[in-house]
């Protein structure tokens, strides 16, 4: 759950997003995207949102495929090879090398974490971390506004909340140790324009 900036000029941006579900990360990429799009009009983008590999994976017939979706399904999460797997093909298979770069739900877990500082390396990225932080409370709520087909059951919206500080948080104190890595953290309990002016104002844009 995450995105990252670097650098409007000579080299392409990387940005990850990382929040909990309801914290409106994919709202906020999209109004960056828009932000770097106005800034660069020529700018080209790539997005990673390991959410869309996996349904792709799913959608196949491959033993894995379906193996996978009997676990998410099951409210499991998938193992973190599969989650590599599915964010490194992404990048193998969409990245050029001159553009934009938009992540969102990578890592989900501190076991993608070293995989993903490789990437780093192999590429000369030097992403800038943005957390939209919100209370529990807070992600409750939005969850169960938005009336999603996973979103109506209060236990699941609970477990989405506890994996979220079990997993993704100890990934991203294992993310903000890499000397690449520059992180911001936003309040993401105001209105949608008040923290996409905090993002820009923190990314210096």
């Amino acid at each position: 759950n995450l995105v990252f900036i670097y650098g409007i000029s000579h080299t392409k941006g990387v940005y990850i997003f990382i929040g909990q579900s309801g914290s409106g990360k994919g709202t906020q990429v999209d109004l960056l995207k828009k932000k770097v799009l106005s800034l660069d009009p020529s700018a080209k983008v790539f997005d990673l949102e390991t959410g869309n590999a996996f349904r792709e994976l799913i959608k196949g017939s491959t033993f894995t495929g379906r193996k996978t979706k009997e676990m998410i399904e099951g409210g499991k999460l998938p193992p973190s090879f599969l989650g590599i797997h599915a964010w490194s093909h992404s990048i193998i298979e969409g990245y050029n090398g001159d553009q934009y770069v938009f992540i969102d739900g990578t890592p989900r877990v501190p076991e993608e974490v070293p995989a993903l500082c490789s990437a780093f390396e192999f590429f000369d990225w030097y992403p800038n971390v943005i957390s939209i932080e919100v209370s529990d409370e807070w992600s409750y709520d939005r969850l169960k506004a938005r009336g999603r087909a996973d979103d109506k059951d209060e236990s699941d919206i609970w477990g989405r909340i506890q994996w979220f500080h079990e997993s993704v948080v100890p990934a991203i104190e294992l993310l903000k140790q890499n000397e690449r890595v520059s992180f911001h953290s936003v309040s993401g309990e105001q209105t949608i324009e008040a923290v996409h002016n905090d993002i820009c104002h923190e990314l210096g844009i």
